[in-house]
């Protein structure tokens, strides 16, 4: 009795425990059915609101250099603007607030919108550089665009911009169908479209880090979940000369045409430059549609790199070749000779020279010196057109020249075959008498030019064009020239500069060798003189030319289109460039090399018309006489 009287404050204890036990877990019940039915829906909602985001950090692309080292193609820290598509509850609103801040027009906002639906898990890249103004816009308003956000990134930048627009190339987005093949591309990603950009965007695309992280339903981070570092792209080295290249910029001005320098010995490419240009700047953004347009539709064809993609009749900056192949094939000896009257008459019909007074006794050297017609009308006629094809294609002429670039053109040297299967009619026997001063279906590119020229200027070794030493540059080819042979030629070609009756005589204060060209566009009539046609009616001025005399360095080709004479328009764009290679006391130093990482350091062608290919009987129209080619 007295022991459960003992026990009874002790149950009372346990009563009043349970009843506050039982008591706690009715209101934690009440609590989770608050939580899970009254306001789950909400609480689910705040719940899916912390979103994953995955986010690019940026990779730095490899720098461009000259062979000295100068920055060709570098990289800008900036701001990007990204879109998070699946994010945008409202796009148009989105896009109408971008538009406000000043980041893109209508029309790239419309394409915008049309991206919207191709994109992966990458967001859509709205800006690429944002101004401090629009950095801090878009954050204060980061609470009404949660989908919005700016990040940390790098933008492309040329230095010389137009100067080596063609050379160093620029960049473009990816494609769809590039997309599609490739699961490690996104619409974001830019590759190299042209040039150097192009020829080595394996070694100078860096890979981007990807950073996995929670944001709040107002955009605003709340951890990094994990994080992967971006890997820099490699620089490369180029063989391009900064200064080179800004002086034959400038001595072309704002003419069309094209200036090529390379070194003979090693087939180096110190200077590629092509006129009209274009500021590859502007790719770096989103190009608009507007800006696309003035490119395509502009009547110089800026995009077109005429020293690989446009095509000439070379002129008299061909007969050397034909002078070596006339000496190697017996139709010509080094003491042959013609005498010029100011013309010749074969199959009947008369073939002018361009000056009409005649040259009086020509041979090999001499012809070239004074650019002598009749002389390489009747090497043409013993040759035919099937032999001089032959040596044109040993020479490197209607065939590309190595230097790998996609969008090089091969030229055309006509032949019986080519006018059967391509132009449809029969080849004519005088059209070998037109090719053998550079007319008729004859086109070459400025760098085939340039390259077979240095044959002439290194020995007889046919080098191959590269902007980037490498291991994979083919070495020099041997042509098996007869040293005697291009000894005579090269004599000529020096009297072209040196000699009394040269027709680029009045270079004579330089040491070097070369050859002047005029090249037709359109047939003259009698008595009317070139420089009274239209502009795009007038003929094309060549000249190639080396220095110095003794090993020789530099090869300079030049064509300034419509520049009517060889020696008036394209001689003195030579000359500059070989002064300037001339008083650099370092012209001739080794390139850099390309491999180290880029954190380690900081159309269609506008191919001229040529004249139409003339039967036997219609001989091309001479240049004229007071600027012979």
């Amino acid at each position: 009795m007295e022991l459960r009287e003992d026990l009874a404050p002790v149950k009372r204890r346990a009563a009043v425990l349970v009843a506050l036990a039982l008591m706690a877990l009715a209101v934690l019940l009440l609590r989770l059915v608050q939580l899970q039915i009254v306001d789950g829906a909400s609480w689910r909602q705040a719940a899916e609101n912390n979103r994953l985001r995955r986010i690019p950090v940026a990779s730095q692309r490899g720098r461009i250099y000259d062979r000295r080292g100068i920055v060709l193609a570098d990289n800008i820290p900036t701001w990007q603007l990204l879109l998070f598509p699946d994010e945008a509850h409202d796009i148009q609103d989105t896009l109408l607030f971008v538009a406000q801040i000043g980041v893109a027009d209508a029309a790239t906002l419309r394409n915008l919108e049309a991206e919207r639906r191709l994109a992966r898990l990458a967001p859509l890249v709205l800006a690429d550089d944002l101004t401090w103004e629009q950095v801090a816009r878009v954050r204060a308003h980061q609470s009404d665009h949660p989908e919005l956000a700016v990040v940390n990134a790098f933008r492309r930048s040329y230095p010389l911009a137009g100067a080596t627009a063609h050379a160093i190339g620029h960049l473009r987005l990816v494609s769809r169908q590039e997309v599609d093949a490739d699961p490690g591309l996104d619409q974001n990603t830019l590759v190299g479209a042209t040039g150097v950009e192009a020829l080595r965007n394996a070694f100078l695309a860096g890979s981007d880090g990807i950073r996995y992280e929670v944001v709040s339903a107002v955009g605003q981070p709340i951890g990094v979940v994990r994080e992967s570092a971006p890997v820099p792209g490699r620089d490369v080295a180029t063989t391009l000369d900064y200064h080179l290249q800004q002086v034959a910029a400038q001595a072309l001005g704002d003419r069309s045409g094209t200036v090529v320098a390379l070194e003979p010995a090693t087939g180096a490419v110190r200077v590629l430059y092509s006129s009209p240009s274009f500021d590859p700047n502007i790719f770096v953004g989103r190009l608009s549609r507007t800006e696309w347009q003035q490119l395509t539709e502009d009547p110089g064809h800026p995009l077109t790199d005429r020293s690989l993609q446009g095509v000439y009749p070379p002129g008299s900056t061909i007969k050397p070749f034909f002078a070596l192949a006339g000496l190697a094939e017996g139709e010509i000896t080094p003491d042959s000779g013609v005498t010029c009257h100011g013309g010749v008459t074969l199959y009947g019909h008369p073939f002018r020279c361009w000056s009409r007074g005649g040259h009086g006794g020509v041979g090999v050297v001499r012809s070239l010196e004074v650019s002598c017609d009749s002389f390489y009308y009747q090497l043409g006629y013993r040759m035919g057109i099937d032999r001089m094809a032959r040596w044109l294609r040993r020479f490197g002429f209607d065939g590309p020249t190595g230097i790998g670039f996609g969008q090089e053109l091969t030229g055309l040297v006509g032949t019986p075959e080519w006018a059967r299967e391509v132009r449809g009619t029969p080849w004519y026997a005088g059209e070998a008498i037109s090719v053998a001063i550079g007319q008729g279906p004859l086109l070459v590119t400025n760098m085939q030019l340039a390259r077979a020229y240095a044959v002439l200027a290194n020995g007889g070794h046919l080098v191959t064009p590269h902007l980037v030493a490498s291991a994979d540059v083919p070495p020099p080819v041997d042509l098996g020239l007869d040293p005697q042979h291009l000894a005579l030629v090269v004599e000529g070609l020096t009297r072209v500069v040196h000699g009394g009756e040269g027709t680029a005589r009045f270079l004579s204060r330089l040491p070097m060798a070369g050859k002047t060209g005029t090249s037709q566009v359109a047939r003259l009539q009698e008595g009317v003189r070139a420089q009274d046609l239209p502009e795009h009616l007038r003929h094309h001025a060549l000249f190639v030319g080396w220095a110095p005399l003794e090993q020789p360095k530099l090869v300079v080709a030049a064509v300034v289109e419509h520049g009517i004479g060889g020696s008036t328009a394209a001689a003195p764009v030579v000359a500059a460039v070989v002064e300037a290679a001339l008083a650099d006391r370092n012209g001739t130093g080794e390139e850099q090399g390309e491999g180290s990482s880029a954190s380690d350091r900081s159309g269609r062608a506008s191919a001229p018309a040529s004249a139409s290919p003339a039967p036997a009987g219609s001989p091309p129209d001479p240049p004229p006489a007071e600027d012979p080619g």
